[in-house]
């Protein structure tokens, strides 16, 4: 008797995947089967307790850090890619076989639909921001239309279904000290692509917003500082970073920065910004020091070398 089978289905049943023909012929089943009986009231009382578990409520805070730091992750992959290979595929059997063939017709029809509306229908509209508004209405203007998924291609019922990504092209004037732009301009730095306007980006974000300590900006930041693939970019955001206070996610960025970073201005001007920190407030900790004689042992740079030692001394000169 195939146990397997009806074993793998007992799971399936319980995370709702099976049909009504298949339920029926499992609990036949199990009628007749103790072992997978007990297999059953096995997993039954497995989900159960899961049903009965609350699972605690994640940090907004420890999300949005994990978001931040996994597109940085993202970025760096893609960056790694030095290639790109097309797709092979034989043109004769693309073109030729008779499924294509009614495919492509349906293709091309719909590309020309969608060529059309995109070059007679584009549209711009400048939106204004000012600090009585709170929300803005984006226009109902045709959007630029992208990324065709078909669904159903089959004409011969008279309809064909697809999907599509809509783009609307907007103008966003306003103040660079309003919530929204800020908001668009953290996005920028965090998400774009391009590191022109990433650090166009950083450029624009105005230093009396973040002298406020915004924690949104300073985590987009450190975000940025630790793990942008371009240097610029990088230099720019621990710039700026240094406007903030010398808090603990701030100093174990430096830190980050000290002990991982390829370039040696970076790692310069992280020992820099640890000891203006250290000016600031009691010396370096602990945890700082350790990372410093660490630095020391594995860096080839002597000028850095030479940096760490007289901040080590500076440091044991305070404290006396």
């Amino acid at each position: 008797m195939n146990h397997k089978k009806y074993k793998e289905w007992i799971e399936l049943f319980f995370l709702d995947e099976l049909n009504e023909k298949e339920k029926s012929e499992l609990q036949n089943h199990l009628n007749d089967c103790n072992e997978c009986s007990a297999e059953f009231e096995k997993q039954k009382k497995f989900y159960s307790l899961i049903e009965k578990t609350q699972l605690p409520e994640p940090d907004e805070k420890l999300l949005s850090e994990a978001r931040r730091e996994l597109t940085a992750a993202l970025r760096v992959e893609k960056n790694k890619q030095q290639s790109f290979s097309f797709p092979r595929f034989n043109l004769n059997e693309f073109f030729f076989s008779p499924a294509r063939l009614a495919f492509g017709g349906i293709a091309v029809l719909a590309l020309g639909i969608l060529l059309g509306f995109l070059l007679f229908n584009k549209t711009e509209k400048v939106i204004a921001l000012n600090e009585d508004e709170n929300q803005y209405t984006f226009p109902e203007e045709a959007a630029r239309i992208t990324n065709v998924r078909f669904i159903d291609s089959d004409p011969s019922d008279g309809e064909i279904e697809f999907t599509v990504d809509a783009v609307k092209s907007l103008q966003i004037k306003g103040k660079v000290t309003d919530p929204e732009i800020q908001n668009i301009l953290t996005h920028s730095i965090l998400f774009e692509d391009n590191p022109g306007v990433r650090l166009n980006a950083l450029n624009l974000i105005n230093t009396n917003a973040l002298k406020n300590n915004d924690e949104e900006i300073k985590a987009a930041l450190i975000n940025v500082a630790k793990y942008d693939s371009n240097l610029g970019v990088r230099r720019e955001a621990l710039k700026l970073l240094r406007t903030f206070s010398f808090d603990s996610d701030v100093r174990e960025a430096l830190l980050y920065i000290l002990l991982n970073d390829d370039n040696s201005s970076m790692r310069i001007e992280a020992i820099s910004s640890l000891k203006e920190a250290g000016e600031r407030g009691n010396g370096f900790n602990q945890k700082e020091i350790s990372a410093f004689k660490e630095k020391y042992s594995k860096e080839e740079n002597d000028y850095i070398k030479y940096q760490i030692k007289t901040a080590l001394q500076e440091n044991i000169n305070n404290e006396k």
